[in-house]
């Protein structure tokens, strides 16, 4: 069974160990691509990989594509949320390690029974990856009251059959 990896690329590319392997790459994403395939940092090549970026997408050819690889641009909201969309809109979140030093990410990931990893561990190869009930079990989290509304608006749905 293959893993998909989302990745919060532009907490990858501030890392300090983030050092582009292709010095003439043509722009970040490339680099970032490049420097995750060189050194093997999804595991299998059966693995998919999906970056995320805030903003706005280069024009299409200057945008890295792969059989597993896949860049994405959160357009007009952040990065985080597109992130979190990604996860709760799985079918298999299992099958997902989400790859960010943003704690509200972690934690939505977590939540959902996605895996997560900081940037450290995935760039440094530490497996480390913690599942949903260890992470959850350790964090006191709170709501938003939105995330609150939509939950009991879910439930109402379910168990009223509305």
């Amino acid at each position: 069974m293959s893993l998909q990896y989302i990745i919060d690329a532009y907490n990858l590319i501030n890392h300090p160990a983030f050092k582009p392997v292709n010095k003439s790459a043509l722009n970040i994403q490339f680099a970032l691509a490049d420097f995750i395939r060189f050194n093997r940092l999804t595991g299998s090549k059966t693995n998919r990989l999906i970056l995320v970026f805030d903003g706005y997408p280069p024009p299409p050819e200057n945008v890295p594509v792969g059989d597993n690889l896949v860049c994405m641009f959160s357009l007009d909201k952040e990065a985080d949320e597109l992130i979190k969309q990604l996860v709760e809109n799985s079918a298999s979140p299992r099958n997902m390690i989400v790859v960010s030093d943003d704690k509200e990410i972690r934690l939505a990931s977590s939540f959902s029974r996605a895996r997560v990893s900081g940037v450290e561990e995935f760039i440094c190869g530490k497996k480390n990856l913690r599942t949903a009930s260890a992470k959850v079990a350790e964090t006191d989290f709170k709501l938003s009251f939105a995330s609150i509304e939509k939950i009991n608006s879910e439930l109402r749905k379910k168990w009223l059959k509305e």
